[in-house]
């Protein structure tokens, strides 16, 4: 017992004098009371001294963007429902934002070019676009194209599935990925997204991978279901599958290049966010077995259109913790992208300008993740907030659409005013009216 306090003590006095001082006498009386009480109470005086951990390299290096002060509680049922319909209408925002821009690469030089300024409210994409892969695409699965096709050929894109946009891949041109849509139009990943909530809600607010798949080929055979030109590599090998007389089931494939990209976390994120009101709404222990139930939803959501059981369903459920607990404000944002960054074997995110990255997760996910962080201080968010950094997305290019979706749904959810739905945020996008229908249903079932 001696012994141990004297050498407490001597780890004391190396702080200042007037401090040491301080302590001394605490020290002191606490030894008094050691001696006469027994060592409990000494070592609670022992615990008291380092309650406050030391900083780790890592913890010093974020503290300047985490708010030390950043402690969320858990909003209530009704805080919740707003945030829900912030989230919804950000997700939304994000994506139809950044569609004119979708794939620059030049930054916001290239954005000027097209746009004779940076980008500033919806706005309709170019009809050409200098360089554009998609007129390098396959039009019959993944990977490049290899000429044009027979006159009698049926091809995926144009008869199966993007009907009537066959042209548009010609490779002798250069065309705009979503050269057809109109300002505020959400491109093709984003209106599956709508084609997703319907199924959930007509499954009373639960995910059903075979009701989702089945709504998913309907959807995307009907002639007029959607006004996109371009359909990414996961769906026309999907449909490449189908029309070779493959169960749909085993109609997800990969070709180990352009499957395993930041779109494939569209959908999951529709998931996790119908599966906020049942971790907000349980105790403790329901509320965590709650958060693995949506995670797995989310796993299985990219298993319907993609092949990915390793790279995208790992991090889809990561990202689907991510999601639900910073919307229902059980985490706070910092922490939730850290945890997430760490689960995945990331770089530590930094608070930094949006990144130019190309679609593969590896780039693209601790890119979204790092644009997260710079917000890691606030614990709310307010509508121009949002729209700032939609708009900061937008115009930093690269494949910036579908982190704009999942951008727009996190910082979204942090918002509790209800002046998000009545804003140009909302107001803008193209199809608002049914959009706002959609939601109105879709959050109905969710909080449930």
């Amino acid at each position: 017992m001696v012994f141990a306090a004297r050498s407490q003590r001597k780890g004391l006095l190396v702080k200042s004098h007037s401090s040491a001082r301080n302590r001394i006498v605490n020290f002191r009386t606490l030894m008094i009371v050691g001696l006469l009480g027994g060592v409990s109470l000494f070592a609670l005086y022992l615990g008291s001294s380092s309650s406050r951990p030391k900083a780790t390299r890592s913890s010093r290096a974020h503290s300047a963007s985490i708010n030390s002060n950043d402690v969320t509680m858990p909003v209530n049922k009704q805080v919740l429902e707003l945030r829900l319909r912030n989230a919804l209408w950000s997700y939304f925002a994000g994506d139809a934002l950044a569609a004119p821009t979708h794939w620059f690469y030049g930054g916001p030089r290239q954005v000027k070019q097209y746009y004779n300024g940076l980008i500033s409210d919806y706005t309709k994409p170019s009809y050409t676009l200098q360089g554009s892969i998609m007129n390098k695409s396959n039009l019959n699965g993944g990977g490049r194209s290899s000429g044009s096709s027979s006159s009698n050929e049926k091809n995926i894109i144009g008869d199966v599935i993007n009907h009537g946009k066959a042209s548009l891949w010609d490779p002798s041109k250069e065309i705009h990925y979503h050269a057809t849509l109109a300002a505020g139009e959400n491109t093709l990943e984003v209106q599956l997204a709508r084609v997703l909530m319907k199924s959930i809600v007509a499954t009373d607010g639960q995910f059903d991978a075979d009701h989702f798949r089945q709504a998913y080929i309907t959807f995307m055979t009907t002639a007029g279901s959607h006004n996109d030109a371009y359909a990414s590599t996961c769906h026309r090998m999907f449909f490449k599958n189908l029309v070779a007389g493959k169960d749909p089931k085993n109609c997800p494939d990969n070709d180990m290049h352009n499957v395993d990209t930041i779109d494939g976390l569209v959908l999951p994120t529709i998931v996790s966010l119908s599966m906020v009101g049942r971790v907000l709404g349980n105790e403790k222990s329901d509320a965590a077995a709650a958060l693995e139930q949506a995670a797995q939803a989310a796993a299985d959501c990219v298993g319907v259109t993609r092949n990915s059981r390793v790279v995208l369903e790992g991090a889809a459920r990561a990202w689907s913790r991510l999601v639900i607990e910073t919307v229902t404000g059980n985490q706070p944002l910092g922490a939730a992208v850290q945890q997430t960054a760490s689960s995945l074997n990331y770089r530590a995110p930094v608070a930094r300008d949006d990144e130019m990255t190309a679609c593969y997760l590896n780039s693209a996910f601790p890119s979204l993740l790092n644009s997260l962080f710079k917000y890691s201080s606030e614990k709310t968010a307010t509508c121009s907030q949002v729209w700032s950094a939609l708009l900061q997305n937008a115009n930093t290019g690269g494949e910036n659409v579908h982190r704009g979706s999942c951008l727009g749904a996190v910082l979204g959810g942090l918002v509790n005013e209800e002046v998000l739905q009545n804003s140009k945020l909302a107001m803008g996008l193209h199809d608002h009216a049914i959009l706002e229908s959609e939601i109105d249903e879709f959050v109905k079932v969710a909080m449930q």
